[in-house]
């Protein structure tokens, strides 16, 4: 399964404090890349390819599909952006951890 990072993920990511930022890319290595099937953890937000996974105080926002994970967005805590920010991605980049 092919892991991807949208622009605005990017962003978000880079903007965290060294910590948190090691803290999400671990978790994404640990729990997210080996998953054979994502759907199988994480929480639906309606319909079958939006999911949010949640990394303590943070959430990720995602596109799942039968070939690859899109992280739209990345939040902290309740925080959800607004839907028309985040869920159509601008062409996403390989994440690089």
């Amino acid at each position: 399964m092919r892991t991807e990072l949208s622009i605005r993920a990017k962003n978000e990511l880079e903007g965290f404090d060294a910590i948190t930022a090691t803290l999400i890319r671990g978790w994404i290595i640990r729990h997210l890349l080996p998953l054979d099937n994502p759907k199988t953890t994480g929480t639906s937000l309606g319909g079958s390819k939006r999911w949010q996974y949640r990394i303590g105080d943070y959430r990720l926002l995602c596109r799942v599909s039968e070939k690859k994970i899109v992280i739209l967005a990345i939040t902290h805590g309740h925080e959800l952006p607004s839907q028309a920010s985040w869920m159509v991605p601008k062409s996403p980049t390989d994440i690089s951890l």
